[in-house]
């Protein structure tokens, strides 16, 4: 096994969710090709200028429907109404449907569907993810429905417009659960920086190449700028470079980089976990991390003040510069990437359709519609033209400062690329996003999938034991050196070995099927 412990400068990985354990995912079966011989997708995944258009309403009359979506937001946008009212104009047209958007903040998504679940709720549309209600776990509850069929008659444009691979990444024991949202889908770590903190200082970017190297920076910045309100490192519930694979979308199973032996371990008792939470210990006593890392929910990036001098980004896509501009009140930003990135599929953002749908070929139709009619994704993603932004030309759009609405999630809605590009855009940033994703290295572990059927009741008793510390520990707020060990007894106690036995044992006849 190739050594990689010591300096965090080795982390090269990185996750978006940020707990030292996180609830498994669900209870399917490794993924299998799919039995759905009719399905062909293209080699690329779609753009702006190729992207077909969706089909026309069927021949045969539809009767009038409304469906409901649920989906995560940063903050209430209030003019949601007008905009919802301007989508049902085009949905109504084409699908004959209404569609009644529900969208949840961040912090409370979670569990807001949770409850919607449990209630075995009437609705059609969710919004799921590797990291946030995840599309695994809760495939493996019954909360979705297979669309392989769907996909093959009232989905086909769909279908064809997204590569391959990323239908790949949908299946749950061969069959497709979700509809990938195409965007970035490579991890490409790294920290943005405000400029004007840049400039004041007078720092050299290139010399950051870890965590560590920005540490002058954020002093300077400490002893500078604090007392107007400004935050060094803005963190929110964590964050953490990994030098492993994980091989399952969760902490639970993770394998060494270029580890021959394919030895499974938990995140909670690697060295260079505790080398990490040092560091931000560190940090957190040395005044550069808000206090409220530890508690406050929504995206690391939502900073309308612009207080945040510094923050890291798990994707580092191109044109993010722009997005990061945005939300942290129009303070331009320069990216410095830690890592080079590599593949890391499409489950990190995906819409599925409910068990509970009553018109599922309509959800399906919708979903159609809003992956490929560029002027219904660009409605429910920048608003109202006129109103909410003004075009500059076909590709350009300058959004309305204090726009009453901009949810600033492009990528929860549907393939991005159909997307309009706002001022100051690099413009080609699609072109890059896709070379981006080809380029990226792919985990040999890429397609394995979990099945925590086995020891879900340890998994439950260990998730209890990591909600006590995971968000305190991964902010600095608590000092690991006394409370790491107690977290490592206490998963020891609820089952955490037996956990790790199971995932290397399903991991090792993964790796034999694969092999042959």
């Amino acid at each position: 096994m190739k050594n990689v412990k010591g300096s965090i400068s080795t982390l090269v990985c990185v996750m978006l969710s940020l707990v030292l354990i996180l609830s498994a995912c669900g209870s399917s079966k490794t993924a299998t090709p799919s039995t759905t011989p009719a399905l062909a997708a293209t080699d690329t995944a779609a753009t702006p200028e190729a992207t077909p258009e969706a089909t026309p309403v069927p021949e045969k009359e539809l009767p009038p429907v409304e469906l409901i979506w649920y989906y995560p937001q940063p903050k209430a946008q209030a003019d949601l109404k007008a905009v919802n009212d301007e989508i049902n104009k085009i949905t109504q047209a084409k699908i004959n449907a209404t569609v009644k958007l529900m969208p949840v903040d961040f912090g409370g998504y979670e569990q807001k569907l949770n409850t919607v679940a449990a209630a075995n709720e009437a609705i059609d549309i969710i919004w799921s993810s590797s990291w946030l209600f995840s599309y695994v776990q809760n495939q493996g509850k019954g909360a979705f429905q297979p669309l392989d069929d769907l996909l093959n008659k009232e989905g086909k444009v769909l279908f064809d417009s997204i590569d391959a691979k990323f239908w790949e990444d949908m299946k749950i024991g061969g069959k497709i659960y979700g509809v990938p949202n195409y965007q970035i889908s490579a991890k490409n770590p790294g920290l943005y920086v405000q400029k004007r903190f840049i400039d004041k200082y007078n720092f050299d970017v290139s010399t950051v190449k870890k965590f560590e190297d920005i540490e002058p920076l954020l002093q300077k910045i400490k002893d500078g700028d604090a007392k107007d309100g400004i935050v060094p490192f803005g963190v929110v519930q964590g964050f953490f470079d990994e030098p492993y694979y994980n091989i399952d979308g969760t902490p639970y199973a993770n394998v060494y980089m270029n580890d021959s032996t394919n030895k499974v371990l938990n995140r909670a008792f690697m060295p260079e976990f505790k080398q990490y939470l040092t560091m931000v210990r560190s940090w957190y006593t040395k005044g550069f991390i808000n206090k409220d890392a530890a508690t406050i929910t929504g995206q690391v990036a939502t900073d309308p003040k612009g207080e945040r001098a510094v923050i890291y980004d798990v994707t580092g896509k191109p044109g993010g510069e722009i997005d990061i501009q945005a939300q942290n009140g129009g303070n331009p930003v320069v990216f410095i990437p830690l890592a080079k990135p590599y593949f890391t599929g499409a489950s990190s953002t995906l819409n599925t359709i409910s068990h509970t749908s009553k018109n599922p070929e309509r959800a399906m139709m919708f979903l159609q519609l809003v992956n490929t009619d560029k002027a219904l994704y660009n409605l429910i993603t920048y608003g109202i033209e006129g109103k909410h932004y003004t075009k500059i030309d076909d590709k350009f759009i300058k959004l309305t400062p204090d726009s009453t609405y901009n949810p600033t999630t492009d990528w929860v809605f549907g393939n991005t690329t159909n997307g309009y590009l706002p001022e100051g855009a690099p413009a080609d940033k699609f072109e890059l996003t896709k070379k981006v994703n080809d380029a990226a290295a792919v985990s040999p572990y890429y397609g394995f999938v979990f099945d925590p059927e086995p020891v879900k009741t340890e998994l439950a008793n260990t998730k209890a034991v990591s909600d006590e510390y995971s968000f305190a520990l991964a902010t600095g707020t608590i000092d690991p050196e006394k409370y790491l060990p107690i977290l490592q007894d206490k998963l020891k106690k609820a089952g955490v070995d037996k956990i790790t036995a199971e995932q290397q044992k399903q991991l090792d006849e993964w790796l034999k099927t694969k092999a042959k």
